[in-house]
């Protein structure tokens, strides 16, 4: 019988948890944000637009949406180190720009490296109930 090798990322570990991709954050820690939000029924299945939830719970964050955009409301982004999805489209940038705002994340000047600030890592882990970040 042959054993079965769990594949290990050649990604280093500090892109892997938070980094950006274009104006959104991915990683490990998008990809949570992201399965919570599709859990609780904040997206919709085929992740093209938020719920009413969705929206009602943006907006009580103070996450601000562009109405008047011609980018796609959401959408599924397809995370290249975990080969799952995270958010992207107008939520996705919103969400980001509210966590830059907040001082939640900080990003590394000039790199796609993101930092979860000690307020962050307690406000995100309530937000969307996630398990360790």
């Amino acid at each position: 019988m042959g054993t079965s090798k769990i594949p290990v990322s050649s990604t280093p570990v500090y892109l892997r948890y938070a980094r950006t991709c274009y104006d959104h954050l991915a990683g490990e820690l998008a990809v949570n944000i992201y399965e919570f939000m599709l859990q609780e029924k904040w997206l919709k299945a085929d992740s093209s637009e938020l719920t009413s939830a969705g929206k009602m719970h943006f907006e009580k964050m103070g996450v601000l949406l562009n109405s008047r955009t011609r980018r796609r409301p959401c959408c599924g982004c397809l995370d290249w180190s975990e080969r799952r999805f995270h958010l992207g489209g107008d939520a996705g940038s919103a969400l980001f720009t509210l966590f830059l705002q907040k001082e939640w994340v900080t990003r590394t000047q000039g790199y796609r490296e993101v930092n979860v600030t000690a307020s962050g890592r307690v406000a995100i882990y309530r937000l969307f109930k996630l398990k360790t970040i």
